[in-house]
Order: C-alpha cells, then structure tokens, then sequence
C-alpha cells in the first residue's frame, strides 16, 4: 500500500459517523478542464461546486420534518407580511402611529400582520430549539435581516427612486446600520471559520502532516462561505425591492409591480439560505461546541484561569499564623476536618464518627503549625453572599 493510500485511510477513520465524505463527492464535468487559461480559477470553482454538492446531499438526507415545518413557517409569515391590500393603495397618509395602526388598517389586515408576527416568533422558537450552538448567532442573524430592512427604509424616506438621485446627506443613518451590519456578519462568519480551526487542530490533530492537511480540506467551508454570501446578496436584494416597491404611494398604479415580485422571490430564497447558513456549521462542529473567535475562546480561558487562582487563594487557613490546614465544606455545608486520633489519616464530617476509627469528630481544630484551638468554621475562608 502506498503513503497516500495510508494516508486516505486514516482521514476516513475520523469520518466514519458521516453517511459520505466530501472526498467522495464527484462532479460530470470540471471548470478547469475547460481551458488552461482556466486551470487555477477553475479548480477553486470546481472545489466549491464539490462542497455545495455535498452539503446539499447532506441537508437533502438528515433535515426532517421538524426543519421542512419551521421553513414552511417561515414561508407562510413572509408571505402573510409582505402581502396586503394596504400596500397596494398606499395606505391613508394622513394617519400614523396608534391611528394609523387601528384606523388606516382594515380588520382583514390588521388580523393578516398579527398571524405574520406569531409565525416568526413560532419560527424563531423552532430554530432556537433545531440548531443549540447556533442560538445566538441564529437570532442576530434574522436581526440583522430586519435591520437591512430598516436600513433600506432610511434611504428611501427623502428619495424613494434610491440609489438614484442620491445625495450623501441622505445617506447618514442607512450608511451607519448597513456598516453595523456588516461588522456583525463579518463576525459572526469569522467566529465559524476560526471554530472550525480549533476544532480540527483539536479533534483531528494528527503527527502526520499530510492527515492534517487532508482533515482541514474536509472541513472546508468554501461553499459555506460562497452560501453564506448569497444569503447576504438575498437579503440586500429583498430588503432594497421591498423598500423600493412601497415608497411609491400609490405602487399598483406605478411601473413598480416588478419590484413587489422581486421583493417575494428574494425574500422566499433568503429563508434556506438562512437555514444551510446555521445548520453546516453546527454539523461539522458538533453539538458540544461553542462558535467564537480565538479571541473570545482566549478571553475565556483567561478569566476561567483566573476563578481558578481565587478559589486557590480561599483555601482554608488558621486565623493566627495563617498557615494551610486541612478542612473543607461540602456543598450541603458540612464541615470536614482531619481525625484526632494518633495514627489515623481519615477525615471526617465535625460531631459524627470517623469512618477509620469510629472517635467522634470534635467541632474545634488545632492548627499544626501555632497550636491554636478554635472551631473549624473559623478556619474556612470568608465567603461572599453573592
């Protein structure tokens, strides 16, 4: 057997609670057989093309009916939102606030957005329950859906043909959350790439550098990325046809229908891409993982280390010389001290017997070191009542 046959082998022992490997994935046809030109540019499309197929044939064979029904959910709160009669005459301008919203709005319609907002929160709580490592990540990421939103709505109030005609005084507040946005999302995409490096160099590590080199392009999240992109471009495309399509007043009479289909298309593809965004990273990963940066995960190691040196430094001590002695407390706030009795090694719980020697535990304590008797409880650290 060659080197690199031994080498793809243990790669596929690591693999082995997978249904197929990405390794195993083939393509009809390769980019880079093309053309020459088009070798290196080529085979990176081709690679993607490789990752988009497997992740498909995964989610296709391991979503159940819990992830087809919380999609569908999210379907129908889309639609039930972004479909009304009062979009399509404008509305009545002249109300707003607590009156536009129980005046300007028929009871049809009024019923239609509350049934839309129960949906989502239904949909948010599937997803907080189908995807537990991706929780918070999940949740900011359907925030920043919205705040694209509210941003595409800031620069349409003074110019409703945006980007047309666009002045940079009109740009203030938009330009500032859509920044925001991408800083998130940049992120949140960093804390993916960065996790599964840690958990590759963790759970895969291996002496043999070409296994490492094989783990790593397993775990590639090139397509994810690629997903995760036009998951983005959806959600810009969506939000900007949406904003564009209602900031005519009168939009059904205009030339902006187009826009409206647009805003439905987009909208309805954002939610997989939304779904195989939360779900891949999650099933390379584990469900015992946290997603973060290497910053965050070192941040918290560091304060872990630090708990630990506080509670090294309340160890038990005498009150006089301030020298270590050995007596703890239990949980339920039994007092533990070392036997009396010459000869014995054991402890034991004050007022009841030794388990070695049968002597009952007194409830004062002789420090070794200055002789001092006092009760045990005085040589327990303070405690906060925090």
């Amino acid at each position: 057997m060659s080197e690199a046959d031994g080498t793809a082998n243990l790669v596929g022992d690591a693999h082995d609670e997978m249904p197929f490997r990405l390794s195993d994935m083939t393509l009809q046809f390769r980019v880079a057989e093309l053309h020459p030109m088009l070798n290196n540019v080529g085979l990176k499309i081709d690679n993607i093309r490789k990752e988009l197929k497997f992740q498909s044939k995964l989610a296709l064979l391991e979503w159940d009916s819990r992830h087809w029904i919380a999609l569908a959910l999210g379907f129908i709160a889309f639609l039930f939102g972004s479909i009304s009669g009062e979009i399509f005459d404008g509305g009545n301008a002249k109300l707003s606030g607590i009156d536009g919203m129980t005046g300007a709005i028929s009871g049809f319609s009024y019923f239609q957005m509350l049934v839309s907002v129960i949906l989502w929160v239904w949909f948010a709580v599937q997803v907080w329950n189908l995807f537990p490592i991706m929780r918070s990540h999940a949740m900011t990421l359907l925030l920043m859906w919205n705040a694209m939103f509210l941003a595409q709505i800031m620069f349409h109030v003074e110019n409703n043909n945006f980007p047309l005609s666009m002045e940079l005084s009109e740009l203030m507040w938009g330009t500032l959350i859509v920044l925001v946005v991408l800083f998130l999302l940049s992120f949140f995409w960093k804390a993916v790439l960065e996790t599964r490096d840690m958990h590759v160099e963790t759970y895969h590590v291996h002496e043999d550098v070409r296994v490492m080199e094989s783990e790593m392009a397993e775990h590639s999240l090139a397509g994810w990325t690629m997903i995760f992109v036009t998951w983005l471009m959806l959600i810009i495309i969506s939000t900007w046809s949406g904003a564009h399509y209602v900031s005519e007043r009168i939009a059904v009479a205009g030339d902006r229908n187009i826009f409206l289909i647009l805003h439905l298309i987009s909208g309805i593809l954002v939610l997989p891409a939304y779904f195989w965004v939360i779900w891949f990273p999650q099933r390379m990963l584990g469900d015992n993982t946290r997603v973060q940066t290497k910053a965050s995960f070192a941040a918290d190691a560091e304060l872990s280390d630090s708990s630990d040196a506080i509670l090294e430094k309340k160890k038990s001590t005498c009150p006089e010389c301030e020298i270590n002695v050995n007596i703890e407390r239990s949980s339920s706030g039994d007092i533990s001290i070392p036997c009396p009795s010459q000869g014995c090694q054991a402890s034991g719980i004050t007022g009841m017997p030794c388990r070695d020697c049968g002597e009952i535990m007194p409830t004062r304590f002789t420090c070794p070191g200055c002789e001092i008797n006092a009760p045990a409880l005085d040589f327990l650290p303070d405690t906060e009542a925090w």
